[in-house]
């Protein structure tokens, strides 16, 4: 009976000291997701008896922001509408804990945005649960572990910096019946900022490289224009592993990275198995890069454009109708035919006029009244080539006077425009289509991006840039060195795809100063600006994020852009040089040359025709005409003469 009577009271105190113990770490639950100051949904998965539960329910509701909470023994995909919202509730002496832990580990759920609150054996136990021992909750977990010590509680932060490397305990803070929770000071700093310290571990970096000498030259930089983005890259990354106190270790591959069959190569693909943390080179954004990777920050000011130099207007326009507006060409044209009838009138009432005087009926440079003399007339005038015939009476002498004067203004105008038309360059050039339909050439930066956009470009106008202009049927594409594309821009109309940043570069080698002028750019890719990304779900996103922006606000990135490339020059000496009239220019000339020899060739066929027509059809001997004359000659002029054609 005694034995009994000790063993209840036993079990009673024991009930007691659990009850109590529960309510304590009911107390310690609700004051730590309070601390959070952020939505919490709770998932739960404790053997607690049901009136436990329900205090701890009760308890997170009548909290100043209420917190949901929910018991589950499995996780569900419906549980985590709301991932960032989401705290695991677990005990590490329930039965099934290894379990829930299990699947967790499997689904990833260690890493951020979820955040675990495990309670753990009192204080003779290890400091981290043997349940969690093997698991990886690395840099971007946000796991508390709760822990009786004494008459208190102990909350502690823990994760590894890498899976092999020994498990990291941080003081979140302590809690206590009479003071409550109290938080160090070391956890009020972003979770961030005090895990970026990586103990030097390494971080493995996916690198493009295309030249077998660029590893060597990263350092050094002799050779800037070969493979400029990996090592614009390397030199901006380099600052993010001091502020990590990380060292590198490179992964080497010669593509960006693009899906072949299904399979993704190059640094994407490294990226996208694991293989490396971060990329060593900027990329651009596509829609079917998104669900492997993720874009940090935009650290290059550099974009790949089209490059060229404003072509000679005579390559976009004719230059020999540009003098005059159009409505100058009509009243020209209208001025033009009023002369042609004015001195057709004044030479038709001439030739009247004169008829019946022999002398004058027989000079040779009086205008004929007919409207081919006449309008050969005009064009002479209009070309200042002069006339051997002319008008000679007063009115006709004055309408001479003022179509040759009129004509040499218009002459000496169009003449001094086509001067300077002949030395103007055409901004005309504004887009894709206007490029294409230009008559420059064009050419592309060797390069495997640039290779692959050109070749499996899409888009009508872009691809028709590529299938007519870079690459036409029958000839090598038009694929060239940096330096080899820019000396072609140099010397002739040439629009040279390239990162610009590197090409200013290399003309500010080899420009004069006047050739620096009248530079264009037409972007080809719908988005050119590259951004540094990293590993899909990397641990060390935030820490990489921080360090990347940390990069570009203390301007380290900017000094590397300016270590490595140009902006574009300014233009100080336009009109330096002279250019030389060419072939191009003088073409509408030559045309309207051999349009002219042409039809001239033409129309002496046509009179040589028509010769002969009119003497197959005049009749054998002497025609009537003819007999007419001989019979109004008289007699003996007419023996005269007969006499001579006898002797003759």
């Amino acid at each position: 009976m005694y034995s009994v009577t000790i063993f209840c009271a036993i079990f009673i105190c024991s009930s007691f000291a659990l009850s109590i113990s529960k309510e304590n770490d009911i107390k310690v639950i609700v004051d730590v997701i309070q601390s959070f100051n952020k939505p919490s949904d709770v998932i739960s998965n404790l053997c607690w008896i049901n009136t436990t539960k329900k205090k701890l329910t009760i308890s997170l509701n009548e909290a100043n922001n209420p917190r949901s909470i929910k018991f589950v023994s499995v996780l569900l995909d419906n549980d985590l509408v709301y991932p960032e919202k989401i705290i695991f509730l677990i005990d590490v002496s329930c039965k099934e804990t290894k379990e829930f832990l299990n699947e967790a580990a499997s689904r990833k759920y260690f890493g951020r945005p979820h955040r675990w609150f495990i309670i753990n054996r009192p204080a003779n136990e290890v400091r981290v649960p043997l349940e969690i021992d093997n698991m990886h909750m690395l840099p971007d977990s946000e796991v508390y572990v709760m822990q009786l010590i004494n008459n208190s509680y102990g909350i502690n932060l823990i994760y590894k910096i890498q899976p092999n490397r020994e498990w990291i305990i941080e003081n979140y803070g302590n809690w206590s019946t009479e003071n409550g929770l109290t938080i160090s000071s070391h956890a009020k700093e972003a979770l961030v900022m005090r895990r970026r310290n990586l103990a030097r571990a390494s971080i493995v970096t996916s690198m493009v490289i295309s030249d077998n000498g660029t590893f060597a030259d990263l350092e050094v930089l002799h050779y800037k224009q070969i493979d400029s983005v990996a090592k614009i890259s390397y030199h901006q990354l380099t600052p993010l592993y001091e502020f990590m106190n990380a060292s590198r270790e490179f992964v080497i591959t010669d593509q960006w990275g693009y899906r072949v069959n299904g399979t993704w190569h190059g640094m994407v693909g490294h990226l996208a198995d694991g293989t490396a943390e971060i990329a060593g080179a900027v990329l651009f954004i596509t829609k079917e890069r998104m669900p492997l990777i993720e874009y940090m920050s935009h650290p290059m000011a550099s974009s790949i454009k089209f490059l060229f130099r404003e072509p000679p207007l005579s390559y976009q326009n004719n230059l020999y109708l540009l003098p005059f507006q159009a409505s100058v060409w009509c009243c020209i044209g209208s001025f033009v035919v009023i002369l042609i009838i004015a001195v057709y009138i004044s030479a038709y009432w001439e030739a009247k006029k004169v008829a019946h005087e022999k002398h004058k009926g027989d000079d040779t440079t009086v205008l004929v009244p007919t409207i081919g003399d006449v309008t050969v007339f005009v064009m002479c005038a209009i070309s200042q080539q002069g006339s051997t015939v002319e008008l000679k009476g007063m009115l006709g002498r004055f309408i001479i006077l003022i179509l040759f004067l009129v004509f040499l203004f218009l002459y000496t105008a169009y003449s001094a425009s086509i001067v300077v038309l002949l030395q103007a360059s055409s901004n005309q050039i504004r887009t894709l289509t206007d490029l294409l339909n230009s008559k420059l050439e064009l050419g592309v930066e060797d390069t495997p991006y640039n290779r692959y956009w050109f070749m499996n470009e899409k888009e009508p106008i872009r691809r028709a840039i590529y299938e007519k202009k870079i690459a036409p049927s029958g000839s090598k594409p038009k694929f060239f060195d940096v330096t080899e594309g820019i000396l072609q821009l140099q010397k002739k109309p040439f629009a040279f795809n390239c990162n610009l940043g590197v090409a200013y570069k290399v003309m500010e080698r080899y420009f004069y100063e006047h050739e620096k002028c009248g530079l264009q750019e037409i972007s080809y890719l719908q988005d050119s600006n590259p951004w540094q990304a990293v590993k899909k779900g990397s641990p060390y996103r935030e820490i990489f994020k921080i360090g990347l922006l940390r990069n570009g606000e203390f301007g380290l990135n900017d000094r590397t852009n300016r270590i490595m490339l140009s902006k574009k020059p300014v233009c100080s000496v336009r009109g330096g040089s002279f250019v030389s009239v060419s072939l191009v220019d003088c073409y509408p000339i030559l045309l309207l040359l051999l349009y002219g020899m042409i039809l001239g060739v033409v129309l002496l066929l046509v009179e040589i025709l028509h010769y002969r027509k009119i003497l197959n059809t005049r009749p054998c001997g002497i025609g009537n005409s003819q007999r007419l004359l001989v019979d109004t000659i008289p007699r003996s002029e007419l023996s005269d003469k007969m006499q001579e054609a006898e002797v003759f």
